[in-house]
């Protein structure tokens, strides 16, 4: 089986998603359950201040003070969270690279410096 890098996440994309509605940037980032978890519960937060706002404040401007500070507050949130992940991504990605002449998949010695292994056709270079 052929491992295939996994896709970087946009640490801006997340800030700008959770700016805009509040979790999607931990959903888009989603580094473990537990920030999947937040993201959602943040989702349903954002959703319940807006009916809540609607029906019980009439001052706009508060309204929209109170999104823009929180969803400057979770955009950084949701921007680390995708640095992390991409951190993650890498460091993994560094594991698995090939140490030596030797193919890390199936153990075949290899000559000169080949892009897959003649053996078991792993990708050695990304």
């Amino acid at each position: 089986m052929r491992d295939m890098p996994e896709v970087r996440k946009s640490p801006v994309f997340a800030a700008l998603f959770s700016f805009l509605v509040w979790g999607m940037g931990q959903l888009y980032a989603s580094i473990n359950n537990l920030k999947i978890g937040v993201g959602i519960v943040l989702f349903l937060g954002w959703i319940s201040y807006l009916i809540a706002s609607l029906i019980y404040i009439s001052n706009v401007f508060i309204i929209i003070s109170i999104l823009i500070v929180l969803g400057i507050i979770f955009a950084f949130d949701a921007y680390r969270d995708a640095k992390e992940y991409n951190i993650r991504i890498k460091m993994e990605e560094l594991k698995r690279r090939r140490v030596g002449d030797v193919c890390p998949e199936c153990g075949a010695e290899l000559i000169g410096n080949p892009r897959f292994c003649p053996n078991c056709g792993k990708k050695l270079v990304w």
